[in-house]
């Protein structure tokens, strides 16, 4: 038979004439594909940007667009199904694909931001369309999800308490925030309330208000075991977020980095105001093995912030939890909190993750406990610590009803005006002896 064919699908169809199937191979073949060619990777490939309250927006999602063939990656096209409710910008993130159709490197990739702005209250899902030349998924939808919600829950914490002596008077810092983990703003004097068992009850004696001049003394706790190491995504997101919260520190503000992992803790960045000295601490390679001695970590970041002249102190932990190596206890952890007043954030970041232990330590010492269901979601949750810590800390004062040396429960109570949504916070407190 005499071969005729000019164009490549008719070479496949000449193939397969004298040959049969299994003897045809194209450059388009999926079954088949050749020696060199493209393949995408969607990170992430599924995100919830979660409960969103009016007046609150989450940080952008960073889309990362991967080719992990040996061939360039042609994109076609990159597009939301939703343009309402999110929104995307082609060239935002660490590596911006700048258009909607970016060639991709064999072995590099390109990001893209996606933000969620609801525009009612509703929930919102949405997918973001990528399209290539990969041959076995030319097509992906990364599915989108968020709400918009009102306000239903406050947490309220008392994250610090202060006494000035001989005077009785108390200072307390407090925090109160969302369902979503954002913070309530705009709580004034009558929407709280003070009770001091055997001392005073009653509204704070001053109007409370938010502080962002008092300076704050802040140690970044991260893990660095090999249940985080192994997955490159969590250790690039959690340095990211860690490099953006300690950008938002005020000029008189400090921080120091703790890395952990293996059997080693290790204060990689003392106390400073430098934030690149900080960003670059936190973005450099480390990495001691398999073990997480987290409560020996938690233990040097409360001992080094408690040993600062600020007045406002916290320490933020990331990590999944699991404390396998460790010389004290997390009661020591915890008591050693309290005597100092030093408040622990904690922040849960693994596929598996220890969630009583990270709310043990967070809630019993005046701090606050967020989940990252993903790494993604740690952006957003590094600037909801900012606002807490940097921003919306409220400051609330009265005079102490207790007798010397007296120690007893402060219960601090908030009230979201016009509503009956409520929350509060105990915490013990000495009167000056």
């Amino acid at each position: 038979m005499k071969n005729t064919c000019l164009s490549k699908v008719s070479l496949v169809l000449c193939c397969l004439a004298l040959f049969g199937f299994m003897g045809c191979s194209g450059d388009d073949d999926p079954v088949n594909p050749p020696a060199s060619s493209p393949s995408m990777e969607v990170i992430p490939s599924t995100y919830n940007f979660g409960p969103v309250t009016p007046g609150n927006t989450p940080a952008p999602l960073e889309v990362e667009i991967v080719n992990n063939g040996t061939a360039n990656l042609d994109v076609s096209g990159i597009s939301l199904a939703d343009n309402t409710n999110f929104a995307l910008n082609v060239s935002g993130g660490s590596n911006p694909c700048d258009n909607t159709s970016p060639t991709i490197p064999a072995g590099s990739k390109c990001t893209a931001e996606v933000t969620f702005q609801p525009q009612s209250t509703a929930s919102f899902n949405t997918n973001l369309t990528i399209s290539s030349n990969d041959l076995t998924t030319p097509v992906f939808n990364l599915p989108l999800s968020g709400s918009r919600e009102a306000i239903s829950i406050l947490n309220v914490r008392i994250n610090q308490v202060e006494t000035l002596c001989p005077s009785g008077l108390v200072t307390a810092y407090v925090s109160v925030t969302d369902q979503g983990g954002y913070t309530v703003t705009g709580l004034g004097v009558d929407d709280f309330t003070i009770t001091e068992t055997g001392g005073y009850v009653g509204p704070p004696t001053s109007a409370p208000f938010v502080d962002n001049t008092a300076t704050i003394s802040v140690a970044l706790v991260l893990d660095y075991s090999t249940s985080i190491t192994d997955f490159p995504d969590k250790v690039e997101d959690m340095q990211t977020g860690a490099v953006d919260f300690v950008n938002q520190l005020g000029a008189d503000d400090e921080a120091e980095i703790v890395k952990f992992g293996g059997a080693v803790v290790d204060v990689v960045q003392p106390f400073t105001s430098d934030n690149n000295l900080l960003a670059d601490a936190i973005v450099a390679p480390w990495d001691e093995g398999i073990g997480t001695p987290l409560f020996d970590a938690c233990k040097v970041a409360v001992d080094n912030t408690a040993a600062r002249s600020k007045v406002r102190k916290a320490v933020i932990v990331i990590s999944d939890g699991m404390a396998d190596i460790t010389s004290v206890g997390i009661d020591n952890v915890i008591d050693d909190a309290l005597s100092y007043n030093v408040p622990l954030w904690t922040v849960g970041l693994g596929d598996v993750v220890d969630v009583a232990t990270l709310v043990n330590l967070a809630d019993n010492t005046g701090g606050q406990y967020y989940e990252a269901t993903t790494s993604d979601n740690l952006r957003t949750i590094y600037q909801q610590l900012a606002d807490v810590l940097f921003s919306y800390q409220y400051i609330l004062t009265y005079t102490s009803g207790l007798g010397a040396g007296s120690t007893a429960d402060l219960t601090v109570g908030a009230t979201l005006p016009m509503t009956a949504i409520s929350g509060d916070h105990t915490k013990s407190v000495t009167q000056c002896p």
